[in-house]
């Protein structure tokens, strides 16, 4: 069983805990994308299969009832040094005084550990000790550095082993052949009938272009069609329709740029 599985079964028994470091054996220029695509994957299945929600939550950060604090890709060097402000750690504190608005457990995603410093580790101190309602808070920790004690002791440790990239991508890279060499029909009686989700190719593009060097203007768009998807997901379209649209996105801005 694998740390996801364990993790939501743990969830399902409800016995999830309140507060988790987790850091990755992968090299750090891999870790931060893994991390994230982790715990996304985590936080879409428990609202999915737990609390029987419809939507597939594609773009994670735009639910009411989570909480992303850092930056989710590695671009912008400058902000990566900077540790988090104290706003900053006060207005994630304030998310966990309301009650969750769509469901039954508020998540919190901490993106950069490194980032925490003394200030703001005191500032949620209380916060990480008592818990508020149903909640659970992420803190990633994508450089391994030594965590301030106060944080280190309150928290459930977990580490991702390293899983070689071309194990990782070999099977978004048969899927990009498929958009690649098909038609649209046959594209879509391939996977739009079968037991594949979307979701899980949203993941895996997400994670694809993470790992892109030419990312300003292709991040842009992807932040765009993602938003669309999630407005077709709560007009509940038909699934050829957002495979179709899907299909499209690709062709325009994903398949120019492979090698």
């Amino acid at each position: 069983m694998n740390l996801h599985d364990v993790l939501f079964k743990k969830a399902k028994d409800g016995q999830l805990g309140h507060f988790y470091v987790i850091e990755s054996s992968a090299p750090e220029e891999e870790a931060h994308a893994q991390l994230i695509a982790f715990v996304g994957d985590f936080i879409r299945e428990y609202y999915q299969k737990v609390e029987g929600h419809r939507q597939s939550l594609a773009v994670l950060m735009d639910h009411p009832d989570v909480y992303v604090l850092g930056n989710t890709d590695r671009g912008g060097d400058e902000k990566l040094e900077k540790a988090f402000r104290v706003e900053e750690a006060e207005a994630l504190s304030r998310f966990f005084e309301f009650k969750a608005l769509q469901s039954k457990r508020k998540f919190a995603v901490i993106t950069e550990g490194h980032r925490v410093n003394v200030l703001v580790a005191n500032k949620w101190l209380k916060l990480l000790e008592e818990p508020c309602g149903e909640s659970t808070i992420f803190l990633l920790n994508p450089r391994r550095v030594q965590l301030l004690p106060t944080i280190h002791s309150r928290a459930i440790h977990l580490r991702l082993p390293s899983v070689p990239r071309v194990v990782e991508s070999s099977s978004w890279k048969a899927f990009l052949e498929d958009v690649k060499k098909m038609p649209l029909s046959q594209f879509l009686e391939k996977h739009s009938r079968g037991s594949e989700t979307l979701g899980q190719r949203l993941s895996e593009l997400i994670v694809w272009e993470s790992e892109q060097s030419d990312r300003f203007a292709s991040k842009a768009a992807l932040s765009h069609w993602l938003k669309k998807f999630e407005e077709m997901e709560t007009f509940h379209q038909p699934a050829a329709t957002k495979w179709s649209l899907f299909y499209a996105y690709l062709k325009e801005h994903v398949l120019p740029r492979l090698p």
